[in-house]
């Protein structure tokens, strides 16, 4: 599943290489510029940020002897015909 960002950020390239009003690149420059839009792109990237927590994920997780148990108990628990 591709992130939605991607897709706009998509969009917003295909729409300023087509641009060819002066005044809206002008806009845009200084929007770039603008100590404003450095917050926007903090606030976006604190959204997506992926905390990397595999080993204590991991360490939560249950035993191979746990498993094969719960996996036995569930085969024997099953309706056999």
């Amino acid at each position: 599943m591709e992130n939605p960002i991607f897709e706009i950020k998509k969009e917003l390239i295909e729409w300023i290489k087509n641009l060819d009003e002066l005044e809206m690149m002008q806009e845009l420059l200084d929007l770039k510029n603008s100590e404003n839009s450095v917050s926007i792109v903090s606030d976006l990237k604190k959204e997506y940020a992926v905390k990397d927590d595999f080993d204590e994920r991991f360490a939560k997780g249950i035993s191979a002897t746990e498993m094969r148990r719960r996996t036995m108990e569930h085969i024997n628990n099953l309706p056999w015909k």
